[in-house]
């Protein structure tokens, strides 16, 4: 799992509900990706996610795998993961990281490693094609009010 981009509200919610969800379905090894894309070249910066690391973050702000704007070559990210023998890659971002999930989908295809690239919508801009709306959206909006009401 790893989250990209800026930070909204309820990232940790997510990778602690994802988590226990591929726990439950039978995934023995959950990995959480420190730094964006970037700390997918740093296998330093994976994180086992178990249900201790995972059970109370959804009570902290931002992303505790520390979200990051980079973007390494596709390429170099599709073979690390093949290395690793990584069956599922969940990308939480907006527009910017789905593009970059499509562009690693398509080297792993190439090298033959069969990887499902799952893409978790999450922005406040709420400019993800296809859905109406994404988490983060509605809290944008909300403190945006209340800034233009005190105003």
């Amino acid at each position: 799992i790893v989250t990209c981009g800026g930070l909204c509200p309820g990232l940790n919610a997510v990778i602690r509900e994802l988590t226990k969800m591929l726990r439950a379905y039978g995934v023995k090894t959950v990995y959480g990706i420190r730094g964006g894309y970037n700390g997918c070249k740093r296998e330093e910066d994976w994180v086992d996610l178990n249900d201790e690391v995972v059970q109370t973050i959804h009570m902290k702000g931002g992303s505790i795998l520390v979200s990051d704007r980079g973007n390494p070559p596709p390429a170099e990210v599709a073979e690390i993961l093949r290395r690793c023998g990584i069956r599922q890659f969940f990308v939480l971002g907006g527009d910017g990281t789905h593009n970059g999930a499509f562009a690693i989908y398509k080297e792993l295809v190439k090298s033959g490693h069969e990887c499902a690239v799952v893409g978790v919508p999450k922005t406040i801009d709420n400019d993800i094609q296809v859905i109406d709306r994404s988490f983060g959206f509605r809290t944008a909006c909300t403190e945006a009010e209340k800034a233009i009401e005190s105003a």
